[in-house]
């Protein structure tokens, strides 16, 4: 029996290389399609998780008076747990939510006055270690208005770099020797997915999630009874993204906390639920080295979607940029939380200021 073979040209081992590296990409792509739907749609039938453990011991949240940690604190609520302490740095907000679960849930909560820019981590260190903490949701952050350029609002650079890497990574360090000390738990992060891969006109927000990312998988690993979950979501319908409703790439708070709370102790890291799971299937089709180009549309667009609503950042003169800070500081819901230290010259090049919403 003879077997006729191609001749071994250059072209045929292209064509060859092409036609492995496709399948590598389609192979790749289909395996996390049939992942995400085990996590999300066949699992959670069978399984849910096991939270009673939780039920006695404090839960500590930051983030919680909005969005996406408000949502995920009385989805807990919901199920079952009863202790929790919130940090945050609106005190009416914590009070409003401190109300709302002794309410609805006869839960016992504390609250704890912070800001995650500048607030001393000592007291916070020290507060914290005389809890039996259980579960801790970190999901402080800023975000800003516009997209940027890295380097032409350094004040809102510097925020997000502080806030989101630095201040949400020292809450760990602050959250770990009670945890380990009460015999581990489980902690859940909340980065983006803007913190997988480096991202053009948000560069210190993409920094500071993947530093988050890298956090959050170190200490799984690190700590033998303390189980530690990170999640990268893409747009949540929340203050911070300007959306108010879902749509289908932007999923609602109670939706997202919903699907992602059902897969802890599945996977350590995820975006949380199954419609960004679809929507994250890109970086599995395609190289990095194309898709970052691919995606800069979507982000043009929302760049030119944040001027429309907010007005041109680059016409704003310094007057305006002070009568938007008053105007917000007026409103707790949207207040920017501005540093102490910066230069109020600074507010005429950049009055977007990052938006605080712990």
């Amino acid at each position: 029996m003879m077997i006729f073979c191609a001749p071994l040209t250059p072209l045929n081992v292209a064509i060859g290389v092409v036609e492995c590296y496709v399948g590598y990409r389609v192979f790749r792509t289909l395996f996390a399609l049939l992942s995400s739907i085990m996590v999300y749609k066949v699992i959670p039938i069978f399984r849910k998780p096991n939270l009673k453990k939780y039920k006695q011991r404090w839960t500590v949240v930051t983030g919680g008076t909005d969005g996406i940690g408000k949502a995920y604190t009385f989805e807990l609520a919901r199920r079952g747990l009863r202790k929790f302490f919130m940090i945050g740095r609106n005190q009416s907000k914590l009070d409003a939510v401190r109300k709302q679960l002794e309410t609805e849930f006869s839960a016992k909560v504390q609250t704890f006055l912070f800001d995650f820019f500048d607030g001393d981590y000592k007291l916070l260190r020290e507060e914290l270690s005389t809890l039996d903490v259980g579960f801790a949701v970190n999901s402080v952050g800023v975000g800003r208005e516009y997209l940027e350029r890295f380097g032409d609002n350094p004040v809102a650079d510097w925020q997000i770099l502080k806030v989101n890497g630095l201040g949400a990574s020292e809450f760990l360090s602050c959250i770990l020797p009670p945890m380990e000390k009460h015999g581990g738990g489980q902690i859940i992060n909340l980065s983006s997915s803007q913190g997988i891969r480096p991202i053009a006109l948000l560069a210190a927000y993409s920094s500071a999630k993947a530093m988050l990312c890298f956090v959050s998988d170190c200490i799984d690993r690190e700590y033998k009874t303390i189980k530690c979950q990170c999640l990268t979501p893409a747009i949540i319908a929340t203050k911070m993204t300007y959306y108010e409703n879902g749509g289908i790439f932007v999923v609602t708070p109670k939706n997202f906390v919903n699907e992602a709370i059902n897969s802890i102790g599945l996977v350590t890291t995820t975006s949380g639920c199954f419609n960004h799971e679809i929507q994250l299937l890109l970086m599995h089709m395609f190289p990095w080295t194309l898709l970052k180009y691919l995606m800069m549309p979507i982000y043009w667009y929302q760049q030119r979607r944040m001027i429309k609503l907010l007005g041109d950042n680059g016409k704003d003169s310094k007057a305006q940029a002070v009568a938007l800070q008053k105007d917000n500081n007026n409103n707790d819901s949207s207040r920017p939380e501005s540093p102490a230290t910066a230069d109020p010259t600074d507010a005429a090049k950049a009055p977007e200021f990052a938006r605080q919403f712990a």
